[in-house]
């Protein structure tokens, strides 16, 4: 709830933020991941262990470094950014169209297994609210028909940000750690134009 509230402060100021940019954008170009990574809160980087505030956020934006985080790549639809030395840690910010005008920009944290994702929305007047993120599937979805966990095995799954869209994660636990367990099926979010739809495929298929 403390976090909820940090947001909802931040929004306030970052619609001046987003209100010039929807200005520079007026003349008919597109708002890039970069210009949503510049506009959004840092809020995402409370899921790492190095952190980020959003002088050092803009500092990354503008210079490429900082103490702690480099730039990785930098397109129109893709801004991702490393943890230093290693860069094992990454922040991902992608963009998707919709079709009435909004961007819609996706940021998410990988750490090895772990990951976190924050959908955010913005309306073509440069006003910014967070969105709400698809529901995660069940854990039946990973497995063929029939399939049941072994016994003491208890699921999550995690909605991550990929590569063209989202991407759920599944993880079994044990009472000793991560059980090793391969999938049958990968479950991914694929953009629309209006919203992510679930696909399912052959977890070694495209």
């Amino acid at each position: 709830m403390h976090r909820i509230l940090r947001v909802v402060a931040l929004l306030a100021a970052l619609t001046v933020t987003a209100m010039g940019a929807a200005t520079a954008h007026a003349a008919g170009g597109q708002v890039t991941a970069l210009d949503m990574f510049r506009m959004l809160p840092a809020t995402i980087f409370e899921n790492t262990a190095e952190g980020l505030n959003e002088e050092e956020k803009q500092q990354l934006a503008d210079e490429g470094e900082t103490d702690f985080w480099a730039v990785i790549e930098s397109t129109p639809e893709h801004f991702e950014v490393g943890a230093l030395p290693m860069l094992d840690t990454r922040v991902s910010v992608r963009v998707f169209r919709a079709d009435n005008g909004d961007t819609l920009a996706a940021m998410g944290v990988k750490n090895g297994e772990a990951c976190a994702l924050e959908l955010w929305r913005r309306k073509p007047d440069g006003r910014l609210a967070p969105a709400a993120t698809p529901e995660e599937p069940d854990i039946a979805d990973f497995f063929a028909p029939g399939y049941k966990l072994p016994p003491g095995t208890s699921p999550s799954v995690m909605l991550c940000l990929g590569e063209d869209g989202l991407e759920a994660r599944a993880l079994l636990w044990t009472s000793t750690g991560l059980a090793q367990v391969k999938f049958d099926h990968k479950v991914l979010y694929r953009w629309n134009g209006s919203a992510f739809s679930k696909v399912i495929l052959p977890a070694d298929g495209k």
